[in-house]
């Protein structure tokens, strides 16, 4: 039997591990966990640099729930609602953004910005509709607020999701704004 914490975290751990592997992929590097602390999610070092990753997902409403409490033993499974459900890519969006939004305005960061400098953040985008659509959202959104830089705490952020059962991340282009954002 497996509790939610559990499956929380292994959640968490799979999902880093896609961001670790992207970002070494994008930079041509080879970091790797050297701790995980919590705050942050995970202290990366390549040998001779370090840096920090922080993890948090960006939901559709109810859809997250409804995968831990089913896979969960220790918790009554809630299902997503039923029925209709519309303008589900803006929920997404408009969950990304508040997440990565508090993500970045957490005073707790503080200590790890004068120790490593900027870090790195995977959002786990989370949503059974999850398509280029859902993206697009994103980034659509992301312009509506004045596409804020991030670069003060984070150098590099990545978008994890699933596809075909593996956890894949891809870098978000969107953290400056002189980056032009690519599909």
């Amino acid at each position: 039997m497996t509790t939610r914490r559990e499956i929380n975290s292994k959640h968490e751990k799979a999902v880093i591990d896609a961001a670790l592997r992207a970002h070494n992929e994008k930079v041509g590097a080879a970091f790797s966990i050297e701790s995980m602390p919590d705050p942050p999610d995970a202290i990366l070092c390549d040998g001779n640099q370090h840096t920090w990753m922080e993890h948090t997902d960006a939901c559709y409403p109810g859809w997250a729930e409804d995968l831990t409490s089913y896979a969960a033993s220790d918790k009554k499974h809630k299902p997503m609602k039923k029925g209709l459900h519309v303008d589900m890519d803006n929920q997404v969006a408009e969950a990304f953004v508040e997440i990565v939004l508090k993500k970045f305005n957490k005073a707790s960061y503080k200590p790890l910005l004068e120790k490593f400098g900027p870090g790195i953040l995977v959002v786990g985008i989370e949503s059974p509709w999850l398509n280029d659509e859902t993206l697009q959202a994103i980034e659509s959104k992301w312009s509506e607020i004045g596409s804020p830089d991030l670069s003060s705490v984070f150098r590099w952020v990545y978008l994890g999701f699933r596809s075909n059962g593996e956890n894949k991340a891809i870098p978000w282009n969107c953290t400056y704004r002189d980056r032009t954002p690519h599909h």
